[in-house]
């Protein structure tokens, strides 16, 4: 029999130049075998203690700060952080209280306008290109032209593609050599006014009566996810009352349930910024006016009432950001196990590949296989 070891638990004090902190990823998690930063994180920290040999920048702007690894080094600044990721916000306010530092900056997201006064711009690159080129286009068509940026990320995420995006929009962009698997990109930000900076792209799903609005970054961008296709195919019998989309992305779940049952009230729930308001934009754009329909920026379901909700539609991710994990869609399952009434559902499309379905035994009452095909399952769990 083989023995499957449990990860050791990572280390939670991130040291540089700058000081010291201990820093948790979020949700915070005891013995999280996941750290809260990375080698890029650290390499911009080291770039932060050289300028602070001349001046440290007093306006700095961090953008797609995952847990808080680069706003613990300049809360006494009067710091920005712009990110598409609400759990990303609760995580940089958690560690910074967690370290007794001021929590003043501002923090925003998705189409909100960045203040003009920001000195330096820090990013972390995110996984989605879309994305990427998204804020670059927002960072050059509101911040001064000239403010420099400095970007770190793994060496392979530097591909041809993503440096002709920094050409696209920064002079002057230098590309350093590999450290700890890493680089820096340095640049200043110019003028780039051939984009719209808010690009949605737009697309049908004839089969559905559907047309789907997605704003950059947001799931299944340019077509319809294939799990969801199976869950779609497989959706439970219309009547129930109080419905959530959760990880909803572009709502197409809920949408469809929400044409199959008019009479139900459907919330959709993600982290996302932009994939919430892409939601409500399809919301608007396919189905009637209703008092009963909501779009929601969420950490799972901590904002739901316990036993409030009939029907849960759930199509997990396995990734955050760069990394692979499983404890999003345990989150998921655990919040929807909680809001769930007596006799609700849980109904959800996964790989096959995924260990989940003992998880859910230990959960839920029945648990039973709806449909499935060589990569998809379709699962229903009930109270």
């Amino acid at each position: 029999m083989v023995k499957h070891r449990t990860p050791a638990p990572a280390s939670t004090m991130l040291r540089s130049p700058l000081g010291n902190w201990q820093l948790h990823r979020y949700p915070v998690r005891s013995n999280d075998p996941l750290q809260a930063w990375d080698a890029a994180d650290e390499l911009l920290h080291a770039q932060l203690a050289t300028l602070q040999q001349t001046q440290l920048p007093q306006h700095p702007l961090l953008v797609n700060d995952s847990f808080g690894a680069l706003v613990v080094a300049v809360a006494t600044q009067s710091w920005c952080s712009y990110t598409d990721s609400y759990v990303s916000h609760q995580a940089q306010l958690h560690n910074l209280e967690h370290n007794n530092l001021p929590t003043s900056g501002k923090q925003l997201a998705g189409l909100d306008t960045l203040p003009a006064d920001r000195d330096l711009v820090l990013m972390k690159l995110p996984k989605s290109q879309s994305l990427l080129a998204f804020q670059l286009a927002k960072l050059s068509a509101e911040l001064p032209s000239g403010t420099p940026i400095i970007v770190a990320a793994k060496s392979k995420l530097f591909t041809p593609a993503v440096r002709a995006l920094f050409q696209n929009y920064c002079t002057d962009v230098s590309v350093s050599l590999i450290q700890r698997k890493c680089r820096i990109l340095q640049g200043q930000l110019s003028p780039n006014l051939a984009e719209e900076v808010a690009s949605t792209n737009t697309w049908q799903v004839p089969e559905r009566g559907l047309t789907l609005h997605h704003l950059p970054g947001v799931f299944a961008r340019n077509q319809l996810d294939i799990g969801a296709r199976l869950l779609l195919d497989n959706l439970p019998a219309a009547g129930a009352e109080q419905v959530i989309d959760l990880g909803c992305g572009n709502g197409v779940l809920g949408l469809c349930y929400a044409k199959h049952s008019p009479a139900s009230a459907v919330t959709w729930v993600d982290e996302s910024y932009l994939a919430v308001a892409s939601c409500a934009r399809n919301v608007e754009a396919n189905l009637p006016p209703s008092d009963g329909y909501r779009c929601v920026v969420d950490d799972c379901l901590t904002q739901q009432a316990d036993n409030s909700v009939d029907l849960v539609l759930c199509n997990p991710p396995f990734h955050q950001e760069h990394a692979i994990t499983e404890h999003i869609a345990r989150q998921m399952f655990q919040d929807a196990k909680r809001v769930l009434r007596h006799g609700g559902e849980l109904r959800l499309v996964a790989n096959r590949h995924l260990p989940y379905y003992h998880f859910l035994k230990r959960l839920f009452r029945n648990v039973k296989t709806v449909a499935s095909n060589t990569k998809f399952m379709v699962l229903s769990c009930t109270l």
